[in-house]
């Protein structure tokens, strides 16, 4: 009888916590990932990816710089986020760039958009090895990259099949952090 108590015992608590953890677990594989090197055509591709999902709101955080074939110049990525606000109509985008420079995407869409399209700044240097993200909807889609002394490189995780707690584990972080820069952030 003893025996029988303990091998059952045994039972439990084995396959109890891998039942716990397979549970807590199991929808990652739900989650789609896509990884390459961050050049500016795979940049635009992978801003209006994530863009074309978002139906209530896009979290950006970037450095926000003029440099040679920025998004935030492209006609193409413009023209597709005016589109995006002109197609849904409770979508607010809200941008937090680490430098303040004149781009096109931020004063054509604050002049059409305004309040729906929002650009705030960094007060400060620019924190070192900082990722920088794109995350649509609380989670569903997001483009998470690292800018390298060498490359750039992107990873792009498709949540749109996960449940929000999956999309909470993903990009919670990120989502905290931009509200508490965005806070402390300028207009």
């Amino acid at each position: 009888m003893l025996e029988t108590l303990v091998i059952a015992l045994l039972i439990v608590g084995a396959v109890l916590p891998a039942v716990i953890l397979w549970w807590w677990h199991c929808d990652r594989v739900r989650i789609r990932t896509y990884s390459r090197v961050n050049d500016d055509d795979a940049a635009a591709e992978m801003f209006v990816r994530v863009l074309n999902a978002a139906k209530e709101s896009l979290v950006i955080h970037d450095d926000g710089d003029q440099t040679k074939g920025t998004v935030y110049e492209d006609e193409r990525v413009i023209d597709a986020v005016r589109r995006q606000l002109q197609r849904h109509d409770a979508l607010k985008i809200q941008c937090l760039f680490n430098d303040r420079e004149d781009l096109a995407l931020v004063r054509r869409m604050g002049e059409e958009f305004p309040g729906r399209f929002q650009a705030r700044y960094r007060r400060g240097p620019r924190p070192a090895g900082h990722i920088h993200y794109k995350i649509a909807d609380r989670g569903l889609i997001g483009h998470l990259s690292a800018h390298g002394r060498r490359a750039r490189s992107f990873k792009l995780f498709d949540c749109s099949a996960a449940k929000p707690r999956t999309r909470r584990i993903v990009f919670g972080k990120y989502l905290r952090q931009f509200e508490r820069d965005v806070a402390a952030a300028a207009e």
